[in-house]
């Protein structure tokens, strides 16, 4: 399943939608504005329901993101150390998540080396734009998505 983020450019709080094939709006997602560490909050457009929890573990040497899907910790996005092309590990679920150089594109492996997912950053747009293939139904869509937001939230801190 196909999933669309579109990050805003001049926002002083982290705030977007992401969409469904169709543009439909499925989750929002929300930063924390005071907080120790950098923390978002996925919620469900139709319900309000906060479904994803992500808080980065501030007292680590490499990137350490906290996945809580509806209120329990089901994963932990690292960012492994490596030259050239980012790789990050998330050990709950076996999966392995590596990137191209100039860290656009991404593919999620699980521990039997499948496709998981595949992140590609649409280019000449406004704003920073996603496409997630989603090609795993064995995880909830809405913890992979926390996934992809715990990369970027990643990213975001190793590039200053």
């Amino acid at each position: 399943m196909k999933f669309y983020m579109k990050q805003k450019v001049f926002s002083f709080r982290e705030s977007h939608d992401i969409y469904d094939e169709d543009q439909n709006p499925v989750f929002h997602v929300e930063g924390k504005m005071l907080s120790f560490g950098k923390q978002l909050r996925l919620t469900d457009v139709k319900t309000g329901e906060t479904i994803v929890d992500i808080k980065e573990k501030l007292i680590s040497l490499l990137s350490k993101l906290l996945i809580e899907y509806q209120g329990k910790h089901v994963a932990t996005v690292q960012k492994e150390l490596t030259f050239f092309k980012p790789k990050y590990t998330v050990p709950e679920l076996g999966w392995t998540i590596e990137g191209d150089f100039l860290q656009h594109d991404y593919q999620i492996f699980d521990d039997n080396n499948d496709l998981v997912a595949d992140i590609n950053k649409k280019f000449f747009s406004w704003s920073d734009t996603f496409e997630f293939n989603i090609r795993d139904g064995n995880v909830p869509f809405a913890v992979v998505i926390g996934i992809i937001l715990a990369i970027d939230m990643a990213m975001d801190r190793d590039n200053g």
